[in-house]
């Protein structure tokens, strides 16, 4: 049987349902020679910033200062250094998280096919595995998502800090056009990041209040994206429009594909619950699919208030905190309601069962014990790394055992299933909800010193200023 008959029996089968559309699609063919992100040994990488571009680094943490990048020993000059990420940042000391532009001050541009390196520091994870993990899982589940790995980050500034140990961090791939162009039919279309707090998506508290709010308020448009019609005209069917309107413009079975994964993994620090993180791409004729990011909080650590067991008990029936336009969209209807309880099912008879996701915190573990019991000063106790691989622990394998079988036992309950297919989820305020300290305002203050990611003024858009900062 030819491979066209063959499709026409699966979709005649509805066998396709669960796959996005993108994912039927060949492919460009990759070119890297060698694999910066393949799971192994941690590389190392070494930071060198001379005295005078670390004390500018400090004035303006989220501008580009000059530095060498020193990878199992190559040396990289003329890159740019710069901090990144939110509650990372804030933290004390010299552990934090940075960007890395290879070619922004005239350097080599690439290494080894990528031009941006963004390690992440382990924060509030002493397992490091979170990230790394998480990401592994998505691309399993065949849901397009960076690449990551491990490495150990040494820190070299003459006088401040002499070959600083900073310990297993986490080498995460950039979503940019490289990216873009591996992952879907082009790289040209519009991207997206979303930022900011409660749901770019709805209808702004400002305007339920007669305020003025900027229109893609929540949104920092990417790779010389324009803020222009695709973005439009999506939350305009997300806010206005009809189902078909929204299925012109949002791959909603990719879409309901990552929310599964997502509420699995028990990660509120997306859209789900911060209404952040993530990325959206216009793949095809304006229509959006969704991108996961920022996972080093996934396995429960980011709780907004809630305690362990309330983390692992999170409702597969109730998908989010607080209410999000574009989910009480897409489960307001009957029929992708069944497409999101199918997808549960499925990842947790495949890629996210309780086995297959023991078994990744294991090896990632393995690969990196030796780097853990080599840092200095870590924010986290050896002790608490060792429980990470105790399934009946308080770790990342304890959490990860305890939510699959809660949530195979709500998949078990025919009668709450039935109930979810019949009315949906519970709209308005849970009664956790009503109950969370700070209600209303995030979980964790920015730094001082402005917004500390990707904000409006183009700080993560890797393009140089007039004048070196």
């Amino acid at each position: 049987m030819n491979t066209r008959n063959i499709s026409a029996l699966l979709l005649a089968f509805g066998l396709l349902a669960a796959v996005p559309a993108f994912a039927q699609k060949t492919t460009k063919k990759k070119t890297e020679t060698v694999n910066l992100f393949a799971a192994g040994k941690p590389a190392s990488v070494t930071l060198a910033v001379t005295r005078a571009s670390w004390e500018r680094l400090q004035r303006n943490p989220f501008i580009f200062t000059e530095a060498s990048v020193i990878y199992e020993g190559q040396k990289l000059e003329g890159a740019g250094v710069r901090y990144k990420g939110n509650s990372t940042f804030g933290g004390r000391g010299p552990h934090k998280s940075f960007k890395v532009n290879l070619g922004y001050f005239g350097g080599t541009k690439r290494l080894h096919g990528q031009s941006t390196l963004n390690l992440h520091h382990p924060f509030k994870d002493p397992s490091r595995v979170r990230e790394v993990v998480s990401y592994e899982l998505f691309a399993e589940a065949g849901i397009n998502s960076p690449r990551a790995t491990h490495v150990t980050l040494t820190l070299r500034v003459p006088g401040i800090h002499d070959d600083f140990n900073l310990g297993v961090y986490s080498l995460v791939e950039q979503v940019d056009k490289k990216f873009l162009g591996a992952h879907y039919p082009d790289n040209d279309g519009d991207l997206f990041k979303i930022e900011g707090m409660g749901d770019p998506f709805g209808e702004s508290r400002q305007r339920r209040r007669g305020g003025q709010r900027e229109p893609y308020e929540g949104f920092i448009n990417k790779e010389g994206s324009s803020r222009g019609p695709a973005l439009s005209y999506l939350l305009d069917a997300v806010r206005r429009g009809d189902d078909g309107d929204l299925e012109k413009h949002l791959d909603v079975k990719g879409f309901l594909h990552w929310l599964a994964a997502n509420h699995i993994l028990a990660n509120l620090d997306s859209y789900t619950g911060m209404g952040h993180n993530g990325y959206i791409y216009a793949f095809e004729k304006n229509r959006f699919t969704f991108i996961p990011w920022d996972m080093n909080e996934a396995f429960g650590k980011f709780t907004y208030g809630r305690s362990q067991t309330q983390m692992e008990g999170l409702d597969i029936f109730r998908p989010f905190i607080r209410n999000k336009a574009l989910i009480d969209r897409t489960l307001g209807k009957k029929a992708w309601r069944a497409l999101y309880i199918e997808n549960v099912r499925s990842l947790m008879k495949g890629s996210f069962s309780e086995k297959n996701v023991i078994a990744k915190i294991q090896a990632a573990n393995r690969r990196i014990a030796a780097a853990v019991q080599a840092e200095k000063e870590s924010e986290h106790p050896l002790s608490e790394f060792d429980e990470s691989l105790d399934t009946g622990g308080r770790g990342i394998a304890g959490f990860a055992t305890r939510r699959a079988r809660f949530i195979n036992r709500q998949l078990a309950d025919k009668k709450a299933v039935a109930g979810f297919l019949a009315s949906g989820p519970e709209r308005g305020e849970s009664s956790e909800e009503r109950r969370e300290p700070g209600r209303g305002r995030p979980a964790f203050p920015f730094p001082r010193r402005g917004r500390p990611d990707d904000g409006p003024g183009g700080r993560d858009d890797d393009r140089r200023p007039e004048r070196r900062p």
